[in-house]
């Protein structure tokens, strides 16, 4: 069967085990993608892809900042 969706982006937060709080940024490179999309499509899912990129970062910074925080006071 063949596919009509992709992830372009996702962010996940994984436990472990042994305490670990772990992020996991997904992306796609949508250069494969190209040749599916028109180019207002392309350009608009490209700037999508620029834009979340920054936003997962800065929402993984300032969940690191805080638990770095944390761990910080409980010494």
């Amino acid at each position: 069967m063949k596919r009509e969706e992709a992830t372009l982006l996702g962010y996940r937060f994984l436990y472990n085990t042994t305490g670990q709080l772990i992020t996991e940024r997904i992306t796609t490179d949508i250069k494969h993608l190209k040749k599916f999309l028109k180019q207002e499509e392309y350009e608009i899912l490209k700037t999508i892809v620029r834009e979340g990129k920054a936003e997962l970062d800065n929402i993984h910074n300032k969940i690191e900042s805080h638990l770095n925080a944390r761990k910080m006071g409980e010494n």
